[in-house]
């Protein structure tokens, strides 16, 4: 039995097995007494041997893996250890370089430096905000890294890329953690049909913000990748091309380190109008040695916006584990097309919101090839996917759309039901290897069940396959769950209580904290003067970085202006924390002695402040908008206090605190602005209703409910429309906008959200979303000028009991 551990993983692989061989496979961690189940190997045809894996295991910890084996020798039992790996590697004291004292500009040349680390002790180069790396408008690469191995990078900002972010060749045991990579790719000389060409001729394609030619024993983390130059071109003008956050190549030369890719926690978000080609790209598709290739982990992420896949594990997949990810907007999922060799697993991963540029998609999960490039199967579970054309999807692979896919305990949700879409699963080749055991599948717009493949087991309660439930599932936020019995799981694989989570498992994944785009209204850091506050700022360590302050140690920062703060006040900032400090919070004061009202606390360990729930230290950064006039004294502050207290430390690390986009305002009050019928041909006057909260700054609409409150509302060419909003249920229209008369106007209604195309299409938020902040830009949507009324909307004609549209903290910012 062969063991390859990952982080959170082990891989196992037992040769010398055919089809015939059965098999039991437990775990435990060394020194416990009880064996735990795991899901049995499978066969792997290209190896001859039984493959497989044990997920949601602890890091730098010991297991004993236990596989029983029944063949034509009878019954017989392996047991060996394996250690998982470590949560960081080994870092060499004597091999840690700054990276602002090693660069000064232009591409940095890890080759030429001649950085490199050995397995017990790894080289680290450790950035900082304050020095980002500008390649240069002709440079190939931002990081040239050659086969320079075993290099940990922390913290690297690329703010200009070259042609590639990171390029390494034939390298291996590459680490990066917490990077932010923008602006890279070549810019378009020319265009040819719809797709572009460089200052060369040549097509632009392949593009990566990683670029790890024929390098294998990569760990990508805790990165946000984004705003690349290019644009990708849409399938209406053939087969995409352009940009990636990640390509695939871990075919190194030696054996020993090929695949061994773990991409976690990551953010890699293209934009509506700035798509990449594939967000991940595996290169050499058709190859026994290409993409992934094996025992590698792809975890935690959220990948959103591409012209074609979302991420392709194409090549390869022996043992490559795909979960807890969310994938939008593109024109395909997941591709799988072909395998070459498996078992590969994909589970609780949620795949919503698709669609190119176009607003076209073809596949959720994408696969083929099986007969033309032979043979891997692809085990898919426990996934919750809509999708407006199809889930499970047969593609092509030079003219070979078969595959072996074992599908088990997923909701698959369609919509647009045609001759080829709008199926669960679309099989038409009927694979007889493939198996459809215990799938949701519904089509919301039919109100049925459609699949097009010979399904194995259907879903075991049919009286829960029908409109309301799929709906109930549809609006359901993260982590959503299905009734599934326990005799139905799959051990080691499935999670939750008495019901089964389908899709991601946490409320959120990707990067714990990246970069946020500024806001209207947030303080500029890099402008504005901040000071020392008093004698509790002890170490003063802190980096403005634009619309983000970070904190480091026991720091205490003031920031003078004039603060009035009302009943109608409203504070927002994005919050991101690590360590154990006292107190890390925001306050108001006039006298540099901050008292405990006068001061919110995100966390610490100190009873000080004003205490705000929703955030612990090392959880993912979150966006808090506080109502600070129902929490502090009312009156002008001379001074704005950003506080990360650590008298006492209690750890060898430093606490930090990070802030993004602080901004100080007054929101609409419901209350004081008195909310009425918004055009009586549109507000029903049997369903809707309005309830506005206690303090005034909330509103919900319900019914089928068009509102409006009467103000001085100014719209200049640089307003900016402020909201939170959350949908709950269904609805045709929810929106807000102003208008000058009673009137319904298309053309003043800002659209967010619902089943319905109407007005000016601003944002698009669904009910599993959650509370949702909107910016509109409405200076650039709508005429300037002095409207009368803000709109509220919530229009439910057809089932006016069906859903509700909540609006708080609602404000128009027009810059000074």
């Amino acid at each position: 039995m062969n063991l390859s551990a990952l982080i959170e993983s082990v891989n196992i692989t037992m040769a010398g097995a055919d089809e015939t061989t059965s098999n039991n496979l437990q775990y435990r961690k060394v020194g416990d007494s009880e064996w735990l189940d795991a899901n049995g190997l499978y066969y792997d045809p290209v190896g001859e041997q039984l493959s497989g894996a044990i997920v949601r295991l602890t890091p730098a910890t010991a297991y004993e893996v236990k596989l029983s084996v029944q063949d034509n020798d009878g019954e017989h039992s392996i047991v060996e250890t394996v250690t998982t790996r470590a949560n960081k590697p080994p870092i060499d004291p004597d091999k840690i370089y700054n990276l602002k004292d090693i660069y000064d500009g232009g591409v940095l040349n890890v080759e030429a430096l001649g950085i490199e680390g050995s397995e017990d002790g790894w080289a680290m180069i450790k950035g900082d905000k304050a020095t980002p790396i500008i390649a240069g408008d002709d440079a190939k690469q931002a990081i040239w890294l050659g086969a320079q191995s075993y290099v940990y990078f922390e913290d690297i900002v690329i703010e200009q890329g070259g042609d590639l972010g990171f390029f390494a060749e034939e390298a291996h045991h590459i680490w990066v953690n917490g990077c932010d990579i923008s602006n890279w790719g070549r810019e378009a000389a020319g265009y040819d049909r719809g797709r572009a060409y460089d200052h060369d001729g040549r097509r632009i394609n392949h593009d990566s913000a990683f670029y790890l030619r024929r390098t294998g024993v990569v760990t990508i983390e805790n990165c946000y990748v984004h705003d690349p130059v290019l644009s990708a071109n849409h399938w209406g003008y053939g087969h995409p091309k352009g940009s990636n956050a990640f390509i695939a190549f871990a075919n190194h030369p030696d054996e020993a380190f090929q695949g061994q890719i773990i991409l976690r926690n990551n953010t890699f978000m293209g934009s509506d109008s700035v798509r990449f080609n594939d967000v991940v790209e595996s290169r050499y598709n058709l190859s026994e040695v290409g993409g992934f290739i094996r025992d590698s982990a792809i975890y935690n992420n959220r990948f959103a916006y591409a012209n074609d896949d979302i991420i392709e594990l194409d090549g390869s997949q022996h043992n490559v584990l795909v979960y807890n990810n969310e994938f939008s907007h593109a024109y395909g999922g997941i591709s799988v097309a072909p395998n070459r060799q498996g078992p590969s697993y994909i589970f609780n991963n949620t795949i919503r919101k698709m669609g190119d540029e176009r607003g076209e998609m073809w596949a959720s999960l994408k696969a083929g090839g099986l007969s033309s490039n032979p043979e891997g199967q692809v085990n898919f579970f426990n996934n919750y996917v809509i999708s407006e054309r199809n889930g499970i999807t047969a593609s092509n692979v030079e003219g070979d759309n078969s595959f072996w896919v074992n599908a088990i305990n997923n909701v698959l949700l369609s919509n647009n039901p045609s001759e080829n879409s709008g199926f669960g699963v679309w099989d038409p080749q009927r694979g007889y290897r493939s198996r459809f055991i215990n799938n949701y599948s519904f089509n919301l717009e039919d109100g049925e069940v459609r699949d097009n493949a010979d399904i194995s087991e259907p879903f075991y309660d049919d009286s829960l396959v029908n409109q309301d439930v799929a709906v109930e599932l549809k609006t359901q936020p993260a982590p959503k769950t299905l009734p599934v019995p326990e005799t139905d799981r799959i051990p080691n694989f499935s999670v939750g209580g008495e019901q089964l989570v389908v899709g991601i498992t946490d409320e959120d994944v990707g990067a714990f904290h990246y970069r946020r785009a500024p806001v209207a209204g947030a303080i500029d850091f890099n402008t504005a003067s901040l000071q020392s506050y008093g004698s509790q700022n002890q170490k003063n360590a802190f980096t403005p970085w634009h619309n983000e302050l970070s904190l480091e140690g026991n720091t205490w920062l003031s920031l003078e202006g004039e603060y009035q703060i009302t009943e109608n006040s409203v504070l927002d900032a994005t919050v991101y924390g690590e360590g154990n400090p006292e107190l890390a919070g925001i306050g108001f004061d006039n006298d540099e002695r901050i008292a405990d009202d006068e001061l919110i606390a995100f966390y610490g360990t100190q009873s000080f402040g004003i205490p705000v729930s929703g955030y612990e230290s090392g959880a993912r950064q979150k966006r808090f908008s506080l109502p600070v006039g129902q929490l502090l004294k009312h009156g002008e502050y001379s001074n704005m206090v950003f506080a990360l207290d650590d008298d006492a430390p209690s750890a060898p690390e430093l606490p930090l605190l990070s802030l993004t986009n602080v901004r100080l305002y007054d929101a609409l009050n419901f209350t004081q602005n008195t909310v009425s019928a918004y055009d009586v041909k549109q507000d029903s006057a049997e369903t809707s209703n309005a309830e506005v909260s206690n303090d005034g700054l909330s509103l919900t609409l319900s019914g089928n409910a068009w509102k409006r409150v009467e103000g001085d509302f100014n719209v200049e060419a640089d307003s900016v429309l402020v909201a939170q909003v959350r949908l709950s249920g269904t609805v045709e229209i929810a929106g807000l906008g102003f208008d000058t008369n009673n009137s319904q106007n298309e053309k003043a209604v800002l659209s967010f959200g619902g089943s319905q195309n109407y007005g000016l299409n601003a944002e698009n938020v669904t009910a599993t979303d959650g509370w949702q902040r909107i910016e509109i830009p409405v200076g650039e949507l709508m005429n300037h000028g002095a409207y009368r009324y803000m709109t509220f909307i919530a229009d439910n004609d057809a089932a006016p009991e069906a859903g509700q549209v909540e609006f708080r903290h609602v404000s128009l910012f027009t810059p000074d």
